[in-house]
């Protein structure tokens, strides 16, 4: 693994009930404080309640990646290890590709639109790289719970941190910056076997898609068990686009030779994976190509582009489908009571009384 930087990062110490063992969901608690801040955990060890696995936390950072992965995580972690160290610490803005001013303007919006609003929630965000959402998202307002399974992304996401500059050419309304000290926690895991606090975040986030259908569908339920009954989660992947499926391309393919492996799913396909967790879901097609006005200044491809988003048709030339999904389904919650007829219940109330005896709800029951 790469070694964090020399920049001291604190996880935030009001995060730590959100957290949850990788095995079995047990609560963690602090076993070894070795350095703290003042915020929160600098160097410390974590112990599950229920099986006593122990977790670091170095730098700040919350260690909870299991030790078993699949061959094509391990390849995915490799790369993408290299990419971010690869990265300068002071960020740049690409001529072209999914970093530069233009894609950033194209894709940044319609997220922060669908997450909206964001001042006061309690966002999980999964794949979180180096922060190009984490910053925006926490200078919105909201404090980031920010899981990505490589440490290399999440070293330099410290680094953004420490600088207040989100790595984006994307810019917030001035009235929009909130102060983001505090506000986001760092974890490394893999977003398809983590667990944190039931029902504690309000919007949950994943601009990066696994590379499995099976993978995904462990994401989606881990998101909706982590969502209040009024949160909303919005999730981008690669989108089998009307070019695509026009050409006969490939629905699996790697961004190159020997490199990640990723999917391309329609609407349809993404409905069936989804569905199972979220009864309310909306989709929109983002980032439609730029091949036929690549000539054109940022400013005019930014402009035709979001007008071709905008139309039935063309819009499923977009290179992302997004999904705002709502209405998490998920197992009760052990005793937890329904609504009921309270018509109902006050004549059964009325009747067992009648008899000299009490009802089977308890006195704290509402109604």
């Amino acid at each position: 693994m790469p070694e964090m930087s020399s920049i001291v990062t604190e996880f935030p110490r009001r995060m730590l009930p959100l957290l949850r063992c990788s095995r079995d969901a047990g609560q963690l608690s602090i076993c070894r404080e070795y350095r703290s801040g003042t915020i929160g955990l600098i160097d410390a060890t974590l112990r599950c309640s229920a099986c006593s696995q122990e977790y670091s936390v170095e730098n700040g950072v919350v260690r909870l990646l299991p030790k078993s992965l699949t061959p094509e995580t391990q390849h995915e972690m490799a790369i993408k290890s290299s990419e971010y160290e690869q990265l300068p610490d002071t960020f740049e803005s690409p001529s072209h590709g999914w970093r530069s001013e233009y894609s950033d303007y194209i894709e940044v919006p319609p997220h922060l639109e669908w997450l909206e609003p964001l001042n006061g929630c309690r966002v999980l965000e999964l794949g979180c790289g180096d922060g190009r959402f984490t910053m925006l998202m926490a200078k919105m307002g909201a404090d980031v719970l920010a899981i990505d399974f490589t440490l290399a992304a999440l070293s330099k996401l410290a680094t953004r941190l420490s600088s207040g500059v989100a790595p984006t050419s994307y810019r917030l309304a001035p009235q929009c910056i909130a102060k983001i000290a505090g506000c986001v926690g760092m974890v490394q895991a893999d977003a398809s076997n983590f667990h944190v606090a039931p029902r504690s975040f309000d919007r949950a986030l994943s601009a990066t898609p696994c590379d499995s259908r099976d993978e995904r569908m462990k994401m989606y339920r881990a998101i909706a068990e982590s969502l209040t009954d009024e949160g909303c989660y919005v999730g981008g992947v690669e989108h089998d686009d009307l070019g695509r499926r026009l050409l006969g391309l490939p629905l699996v393919r790697r961004y190159t030779t020997g490199g990640i492996l990723i999917d391309h799913l329609d609407t349809a396909m993404m409905r069936r994976e989804v569905a199972p967790y979220f009864s309310r879901l909306r989709f929109r097609p983002i980032r439609p190509r730029d091949s036929f006005i690549s000539h054109l200044s940022t400013k005019h491809k930014i402009l035709i582009l979001r007008t071709i988003s905008a139309i039935p048709v063309l819009r499923q030339l977009g290179e992302i489908l997004l999904v705002r999904a709502e209405g998490p389904i998920r197992l009760p919650l052990e005793g937890a009571r329904r609504p009921g007829s309270t018509l109902a219940k006050s004549i059964y109330r009325w009747h067992k009384r009648r008899q000299g005896e009490e009802p089977l709800w308890t006195e704290v029951d509402p109604v």
